[in-house]
């Protein structure tokens, strides 16, 4: 995660990743912001990208089509990940009254589950956007929901380097994610994907432009098509450690 965002008992994790022989980031902006807090600990860090088994997600994306769950008759978005205050799911209902305040048929799934289950259903509420805003709960496969889905958006607060993102990505999907601190190092803005505002009403203008630009899209999709997302090479950095 982002150790600048979370709040720690610094004396106890200090001693925790102390005692292990090496500690394993999965970015470089994690890595700073992990050193940042344990400075001593430096010298133990060692970067290994994710490693996403990309045969596996895609065996698995074709086992079933979620129709009745996700049906053709709006913009289908779709958001993954654990309900709680990093992934920023509480926020999603208001972006989404943006949205159709702005003239687009969309609705916004999120597959997870967490402590802010409550909460999201409660801001769904709050909103009035009982039908676009759809919590599907926990998915063993959630492949087959990120092929249904016209666009992947990460909306967190903060994170370290979502794989959900990356599997998206490897599915051919364009994706939005909005600007994070670590966001710069999750994808090409403009390229493979669209980094967005924080802001609701902001990020709301900003989705609605990327959706009613059919080129942009495709070029996200083209340039994800065309692009190694399984980082499979970084196996050897594990091997290396072994010996």
């Amino acid at each position: 995660t982002d150790y600048s965002k979370v709040q720690i008992n610094e004396k106890s994790e200090l001693e925790m990743w102390s005692a292990y022989d090496q500690i394993i980031s999965i970015s470089d902006d994690v890595t700073k912001t992990f050193q940042k807090i344990f400075p001593t600990l430096s010298t133990k860090i060692i970067k290994i990208e994710n490693i996403i088994p990309e045969k596996l997600i895609i065996s698995q994306s074709k086992e079933f089509i979620p129709v009745e769950e996700m049906p053709d008759d709006s913009i289908k978005i779709l958001s993954i990940g654990r309900y709680c205050t990093a992934k920023n799911f509480d926020n999603v209902p208001n972006i989404c009254k943006h949205l159709v305040k702005q003239g687009m048929n969309v609705r916004w799934y999120l597959i997870g589950f967490g402590p802010d289950e409550n909460l999201i259903k409660e801001k769904i509420k709050e909103e009035h956007m009982e039908k676009n805003v759809i919590m599907l709960g926990k998915k063993s496969n959630p492949y087959p929901y990120i092929c249904r889905c016209d666009l992947y958006v990460q909306p967190s607060r903060y994170e370290g380097k979502c794989v959900s993102v990356k599997e998206a990505q490897m599915l051919g999907k364009p994706v939005v994610i909005t600007n994070y601190a670590t966001a710069g190092s999750q994808l090409k803005d403009g390229v493979d994907g669209k980094i967005v505002s924080l802001d609701n009403k902001e990020c709301a203008k900003m989705l609605a432009e990327l959706l009613e630009n059919v080129n942009e899209i495709q070029k996200y999709k083209k340039n994800c098509h065309e692009s190694n997302f399984s980082n499979t090479v970084e196996v050897q950095k594990i091997y290396k450690m072994m010996v």
